[in-house]
């Protein structure tokens, strides 16, 4: 039977007595990217926890002379694996990008009610120095009917237009990679990025975080959105000028929804917290128990490939290249 390092502790019993029926199963906690050196030419398959720096660097696909497989745990790859490296040298690398779906949208979800029916200020004033803050603020507006825009539409940025569809059909993505033939099936409109905070209540940043995309919201894309509108975040920080969004929401001309930040955790003297037309949230969009089916989807990806077959999960060098790299 061919061999599997798992480099983390597998949480549930059923992912891995699945895996385990593919792979004869070896678990090491701790494995810094030395060790693993040593450690992977005994493998055909490896899996991968999240980790801050490379782990699965180059050099180690270069020494993994019997590897088929790379199995992140997380729902990215570009944080710690030299996955296009690996993919050009005809190795499988999938993800957990499937059980992030739903939670990511539902999140994405709260953070736009909450923001439109000012649930959280109500909530936070209650707490604080206004007992009963009535009609502190003028009347609220609800999401159904409302124009949306997504930037980003992979995985999550899908998830998100298919959540909202429950509420309006006017939804629009911002994407180079979604077809017309595609965004016809999902009832979506392909628009530009100007359109987008041009003509629509509600921009969703909801792409990846590469090079091309660091700074692809800034001061010209705020100054278009519509008076009353709103831009949530819950991609990554760092491709949103942070300083010109707080610059462009001190007035309260639009309102933001943030679960990500260029700096975290977010620096105590940062003005958007001192924003009363800003939800604030400290990077928990992933924090529901239903993230946790990611070893569900990694058991049945492995299993289609132990039959010969190609999960979806599996990246192409095109995919990879626009995941998020941190």
């Amino acid at each position: 039977m061919k061999k599997m390092l798992a480099l983390c502790k597998i949480a549930d019993p059923d992912a891995r007595a699945r895996i385990a029926r593919c792979y004869e199963l070896e678990e090491r906690e701790g494995v810094t990217e030395p060790e693993l050196l040593t450690l992977i030419p005994g493998y055909e398959a490896l899996m991968v926890p999240f980790t801050s720096q490379i782990l699965v660097s180059e050099r180690v696909v270069d020494a993994a002379s019997k590897l088929e497989l790379i199995a992140s745990t997380y729902g990215g790859t570009r944080q710690n694996i030299a996955d296009v490296y690996a993919i050009g040298k005809g190795i499988t690398v999938i993800h957990t990008g499937a059980s992030r779906e739903r939670p990511m949208a539902e999140y994405t979800l709260g953070l736009v009610l909450s923001s439109l029916l000012k649930i959280a200020s109500y909530n936070h004033d209650m707490r604080g120095s206004e007992p009963w803050p009535r009609f502190k603020y003028p009347r609220t507006r609800i999401l159904s009917g409302r124009s949306v825009a997504i930037v980003g539409y992979g995985r999550i940025g899908r998830a998100i237009a298919k959540l909202f569809s429950a509420f309006t059909d006017q939804i629009a993505a911002v994407s180079k990679h979604l077809t017309p033939e595609a965004a016809a099936k999902d009832g979506v409109a392909i628009v530009s990025k100007e359109e987008a905070f041009a003509k629509s209540d509600i921009i969703i940043l909801a792409g990846g975080n590469t090079q091309e995309t660091r700074h692809l919201v800034g001061a010209r894309e705020f100054s278009l959105m519509r008076d009353g509108s709103l831009f949530v975040n819950i991609a990554r920080g760092a491709m949103v000028d942070e300083k010109a969004m707080a610059e462009a929401a001190k007035d309260g001309r639009i309102q933001l929804a943030l679960d990500v930040f260029e700096t975290e955790p977010l620096p105590d003297d940062s003005p958007l917290r001192k924003l009363d037309n800003a939800v604030l949230t400290p990077h928990r969009a992933n924090n529901s128990l239903e993230f946790e089916e990611r070893w569900q989807c990694l058991a049945a990806d492995i299993e289609l490939l132990a039959q010969g077959k190609i999960p979806d999960s599996a990246l192409t060098v095109e995919r990879a290249r626009v995941m998020s790299e941190s």
